[in-house]
Order: C-alpha cells, then structure tokens, then sequence
C-alpha cells in the first residue's frame, strides 16, 4: 500500500470513528430536547383539563339568595316614628325600608330608621344565611355592647353603639324562613325597650 494510500485509509477511517460517535450524540441531544419539551408541555395541558373539585362553587352556584320582598309592608311611618320619636318622612334613595326625621335637628342632621329584611324560600337556605350574619357580627354572647334578646323570633340580638356624635341601636333576629335587622340612628341613646317593641312587631308578620 503506497502512503497515500495509508494516509487515506487512516482519514477514512477516523471519518467512519467520528460519524459512528457523533451520530449517538445528536441522537442523545434530541432526546433530551423532546424530555425538556415534554417536561414544559404536560403540566399546562394536566392544568387545562385538570377536574374540579367535588364542592368547589361553579357557575350557577353559591350562597342562598332571598326572595324579592317588600320590607315596607311590615315596617310603616308611623312604626318609624314611634323608633325615632320623630315625625317622619321615607327615604326612597337607598334599599330595604328606610324613614328619617321630617325635621332637622339643632345639629343640622335627621334622625333616621332602616330595616332589611331577608326572606328565603326555605328554612336550610334561611339558616345558612343567618349562620353567615353571625359570624359577621360575632354574635356571642357576653360580648361588649351586644345583649341577647328572648322572645322574639328564634334568635335575636340588640346593640347599641355611640358613633361619634350619635348613637347607633341595631336589633336582628332570626326566625324559621326570614331574618332581619332593624337600625336607629339619633343623637339620642335609642330605647332598647321600643327597638324590642318594634322588632316584636315585625316578627309578627314574618314566617
């Protein structure tokens, strides 16, 4: 063999050895490519059809919604101003059943009287949502400012705060199928007497 010949042998020779390694190499960075793609791609398509959870709130779901209902046919004028002391006239700018004094006061401000009523069409929806309220409003006995009231409804609670230059008297109570809440707001300290009184009153005529 001439030495060319050898030289050329040689040449083919490791040209066959660096094909026969670098082949495997590109096939090993391919592979490791596709895992790395893989790896990006799964978790986005697991989370796109991912299931939902049992109980998790859909469309369509969520907390029990009352009925449509006319708080005024419970709560008159002249049921206002027996709260307030005061004639009175309606406030027709807000929701629920609303009055306020016909007069101002010497502060130049009227005393005002609000009741919310929630109906619901049955006593499991009825009870869920007072659950909610009493969490809301730590309705617990023995907590400041706030008194358990007895023969009224189911359940029932007063409070009153002073706010500022006024006071706050609020009373809700729950009965099978509806609750409310009745709020006073004068310069005066409320009755707790008359709240209860018209409170009573309003029970009445709830289910």
């Amino acid at each position: 063999m001439s030495f060319q010949n050898a030289r050329f042998g040689r040449h083919a020779h490791s040209r066959d050895s660096q094909h026969r390694i670098i082949a495997p190499l590109l096939c090993a960075c391919l592979l490791v490519f596709a895992a790395a793609a893989t790896s990006v791609t799964t978790p986005v398509r697991a989370a796109a059809h991912k299931p939902k959870l049992l109980g998790a709130p859909t469309a369509g779901q969520g907390d029990p919604q009352p009925v449509d209902f006319d708080a005024c046919t419970t709560f008159s004028s002249a049921d206002a101003a027996q709260v307030l002391g005061v004639a009175v006239r309606p406030i027709t700018n807000v929701g629920g059943c609303s009055y306020e004094s016909a007069k101002e006061n010497s502060a130049g401000w009227r005393r005002h009287v609000a009741l919310n009523v929630s109906r619901y069409k049955s006593a499991g929806d009825e009870t869920s949502a007072w659950g909610d309220e009493k969490i809301l409003h730590h309705f617990e006995p023995g907590r400041k400012n706030l008194t358990v009231v007895s023969g009224i409804g189911a359940e029932a609670y007063l409070q009153v705060m002073p706010d500022r230059n006024d006071f706050e008297g609020t009373i809700w109570v729950h009965k099978n199928l509806s609750h409310f809440r009745l709020i006073a707001v004068s310069e005066q300290s409320p009755s707790p007497d008359i709240l209860k009184a018209a409170a009573q009153k309003i029970a009445a005529k709830l289910p």
